[in-house]
């Protein structure tokens, strides 16, 4: 299937890291085309000693193109950034502390790919096996030991609705800027209404994965826990969040983060800046070749608006988590402002470490708990700041694994241990929400 994508093709190399190299995208049967190289492309952790080593940074982040993968800029604090080779010496210039996290980008995109096709020929010879059996067309071993197409999820949602009808059914929150849909799978029948999903970023593809996973638990778990789960609750999940980023990750550029929208010249706002509560306020960016661009106007993002608006339809509910990678964390509103909301103490914050240490008895691994504001850096027009703004009981923003070995090029070999991870920490907020 060939997708035009004239709309939003460049006329120059764009600011910052959004590039394309043609005017159309090939959605091919395993994402292995790229387009934009990173070669020589490094990723490196600044440690930002004082004021002037900040405001050195920030003088220079347009002039040396900077890709920031975190955007924790504060004095005290460490901020991952990619820089290409034609900026390194004038980076290398400016005398910060820093360390190099990645050296060749491109590399770990190539070992990425390469394992990931090597997955996919195995994939489908086990699909085609498995689709002699009806109801078998995707097994879980096969499906969560790598990385899809957005097509095979699409095909994934449909195939779990038909497969479990009595739990489970289609929903879509609404149409992508390119017209695709946010679709989701429902499951159960509560009264309490949780709502999640994945790359909302899209280069975050682990997040799409993990989603995934958990709505898997929910519709094979034959244990009495996850028959009170959809009691209690109905669940509604979108796997991906931003369909348009996530086909431009597979097809021109994998580390796009934005949705499709043209700005100014430059390719997408950063949907997760664009929501209504907050909105323009410090931790977002005016410059539309930024990746945390935050649009000309609050929720003038398709995608944002419209799980916006999803969420607004549904009475009653209890939990909102908006999935993402990298940095290992769980934290709650604000992201607009540095004073948690008043129940933060008594209730946001227990929750969220509960999950975090729930989480760290599967396998070990440490998340950090905390107001987005205060944890991360300021994040204005953020989606659990507007789920709190609308009475979710209690919204999440995660950073699921890892802390910058990989960054959003995280093995396969995660998926499962990330799924089983999350999905203790899911439980424990479920069995502690007081719904």
């Amino acid at each position: 299937m060939r997708l035009s994508l004239t709309q939003i093709s460049l006329t120059a190399v764009v600011a910052l890291s959004v590039l394309f190299s043609s005017s159309t995208v090939t959605v091919s049967a395993a994402p292995a085309i790229r387009p934009v190289s990173y070669a020589g492309h490094r990723v490196v952790r600044i440690n930002i000693q004082n004021q002037a080593q900040l405001d050195a940074l920030t003088a220079h982040e347009e002039s040396l193109q900077l890709d920031y993968f975190t955007h924790y800029k504060v004095v005290g604090g460490n901020v991952d950034v990619r820089i290409a080779p034609e900026h390194f010496a004038e980076f290398q210039a400016l005398n910060l502390d820093y360390n190099v996290s990645i050296e060749n980008l491109q590399s770990t995109i190539e070992e990425e790919t390469q394992e990931n096709d090597a997955y996919q020929t195995k994939f489908e010879k086990a699909r085609k096996a498995n689709a002699r059996t009806p109801g078998q067309v995707f097994i879980a071993a096969d499906w969560f030991a790598g990385y899809h197409t957005y097509a095979d999820h699409q095909t994934w949602l449909s195939t779990q609705i038909s497969t479990y009808p009595t739990i489970a059914s289609s929903f879509s929150a609404g149409k992508s800027f390119q017209n695709r849909p946010q679709a989701g799978i429902k499951i159960g029948s509560g009264p309490n209404h949780v709502v999640f999903h994945g790359t909302q970023h899209a280069r975050e593809w682990i997040t799409t994965m993990v989603t995934e996973y958990l709505a898997d638990q929910l519709l094979k778990g034959t244990d009495t826990r996850v028959a009170g789960y959809l009691q209690k609750y109905t669940f509604h999940i979108i796997p991906i969040m931003n369909p348009d980023g996530f086909v431009i990750t597979q097809s021109s550029n994998r580390m796009h983060r934005k949705n499709a929208q043209v700005n100014g010249g430059c390719v997408g706002t950063d949907t997760n800046r664009n929501w209504g509560k907050g909105w323009g306020s410090p931790g977002a960016s005016t410059n539309p070749c930024a990746d945390d661009y935050r649009g000309p106007s609050a929720f003038s993002a398709p995608e944002a608006l419209n799980i916006a608006n999803y969420l607004k339809s549904l009475p009653n509910v209890a939990l909102y988590i908006d999935i993402h990678s990298y940095s290992q964390l769980i934290m709650t509103p604000w992201g607009y402002s540095a004073t948690p909301p008043p129940n933060y103490d008594s209730f946001l914050k227990p929750l969220a470490e509960g999950a975090a240490n729930a989480l760290a008895a599967v396998n070990g691994v440490q998340f950090t708990t905390g107001d987005i504001y205060n944890t991360i850096y300021p994040a204005s027009g953020n989606s659990a700041d507007y789920a709190y703004s609308v009475g979710v009981k209690l919204p999440l923003a995660v950073e699921l694994r890892d802390t910058g070995r990989y960054g959003f090029n995280l093995p396969a070999a995660q998926i499962v241990p990330s799924g089983k991870e999350f999905w203790a920490a899911l439980a424990y907020v479920l069995d502690n929400l007081g719904v």
